[in-house]
């Protein structure tokens, strides 16, 4: 195809608001040349024709994994990386805790090369902060953000040791290394539900809303003690409506975070796993209608940064356990971009509210440029329609993995074609 690429007739999406009015994109490389002008010399183009769809900046989804969880097939990566831009994901963030951990420099260049040899979706490295997640050595950071590492994380491991966490916050603050932790509590934070009268009727082990918040003051105070030095934390994945509060508190006293949440916790309630649904099975788990709403209202507030898929392919065996044994997680960088568009839909506000959380807020967590519909700007882009529909089924998931919740419902929106730095690496038109 074409290194020139119109794309003609698309509503602009921008961070505020959609166009009423169609526009045309001038591509030339991996950049913008123009919108509604074709720059001098602009010859021989491949034209795409959104037909009056909209056209958003592709999405970044900053919680995904490129290894299968609970089973032998270690590499998902072709599975994953297609899902993603059939979804108009163009940016991943790889999370370390698959099989290898992320943690040696030979396991990022090879993490590295192989995803950039597929020529999809640009895949950003989270090393591991400690040596093998365990949270008691910290790994080679330096070493590992020579290599490619952007940022380090536990992922969903929490450090036991204050002590310990405090010297990595120090540590990668000298280097000026991004941090990314979720905020669970080592003690409170086993379970499988989230504590009260639910957990408690099926016998099932609880997580308090507290698993989250202590372990968010700890943050908070050993980020203060720092003052200056303190270095830049995305706190991944919240789940309650305290935690919303706490982050909102902590920004407006002057320090340096941002924070995502999972997009199924936007969606879905405690309730929702019935009898013993292991679909319905997260870390951290699904919370109350209030603890929703409070998160919702945050996106549409820009207290959270970010909606994330935390997109895990679980073996079928492993999903397929009792719920206090089964493995947590789902597929779903695929219909980000559907849950985010009900999420408009249910909020009553434009799309480009939802979708500012996949794009103007979270492309500068993964360190790039809030994008603009102007030229010089990168060509990640993806054409959508929003009125219509697809039924997640064998047919339209990508990859080998099918556990999610969604599976079998039907679902707003279809991605017509996706853009990764002027590549098109997914068109149905």
């Amino acid at each position: 195809m074409s290194s020139n690429i119109i794309i003609r007739n698309a509503r602009l999406v921008h961070a505020t608001h959609t166009d009423s009015t169609t526009s045309d994109i001038y591509i030339s490389g991996d950049t913008i040349v123009g919108i509604n002008q074709a720059p001098e010399h602009f010859t021989t183009p491949t034209t795409l024709d959104a037909g009056g769809r909209k056209a958003s900046f592709a999405l970044a989804d900053l919680a995904v994994r490129l290894t299968e969880k609970g089973g032998n097939r270690r590499d998902v990566m072709h599975d994953v990386l297609s899902a993603a831009v059939a979804g108009g994901v163009a940016h991943v963030a790889c999370l370390p805790d698959g099989d290898p951990i992320l943690d040696e420099p030979v396991l990022i260049d090879v993490l590295c090369n192989k995803s950039a040899a597929l020529g999809l979706a640009q895949v950003h490295v989270l090393g591991a902060l400690t040596q093998g997640l365990n949270g008691e050595q910290l790994a080679e950071l330096m070493t590992l953000a020579e290599h490619g590492c952007f940022a380090f994380t536990q992922a969903d491991e929490p450090i036991q040791n204050t002590q310990i966490l405090q010297r990595a916050l120090s540590y990668a603050a000298s280097f000026k290394l991004p941090v990314w932790l979720r905020a669970t509590d080592f003690y409170l934070g086993g379970g499988f539900a989230a504590s009260g009268a639910y957990a408690s009727r099926l016998g099932l082990a609880g997580v308090p809303v507290t698993a989250e918040t202590v372990a968010l003051q700890t943050l908070f105070e050993l980020l203060y003690s720092m003052g200056a030095q303190a270095p830049k934390v995305h706190i991944a994945r919240i789940s309650s409506a305290r935690a919303v509060e706490l982050i909102r508190h902590a920004k407006t006293q002057g320090l340096n975070i941002t924070c995502d949440v999972n997009m199924h916790h936007l969606h879905l309630v405690d309730t929702d796993m019935g009898y013993f649904n292991n679909q319905y099975v997260f870390n951290p788990p699904l919370r109350s209608s209030s603890d929703r709403s409070a998160l919702r209202a945050g996106v549409l507030d820009g207290t959270i940064d970010a909606v994330v898929s935390d997109h895990v392919a679980v073996d079928f065996d492993a999903k397929q356990l009792p719920v206090g044994q089964s493995q947590a997680g789902s597929v779903g960088t695929q219909w980000l971009i559907s849950l985010l568009a009900q999420l408009a839909t249910e909020e009553h506000v434009d799309i480009s509210h939802t979708l500012a959380a996949a794009v103007s807020r979270a492309y500068p967590i993964l360190g790039l440029k809030s994008p603009t519909w102007t030229a010089g700007t990168v060509a990640d882009i993806v054409v959508f329609d929003d009125e219509a529909h697809q039924v997640l089924d064998a047919t339209t998931v990508r990859g080998h993995h099918a556990n999610t919740p969604y599976l079998g419902l039907e679902l707003p929106v279809q991605v017509c074609t996706t853009l990764a730095a002027g590549r098109v690496v997914y068109t149905t038109i």
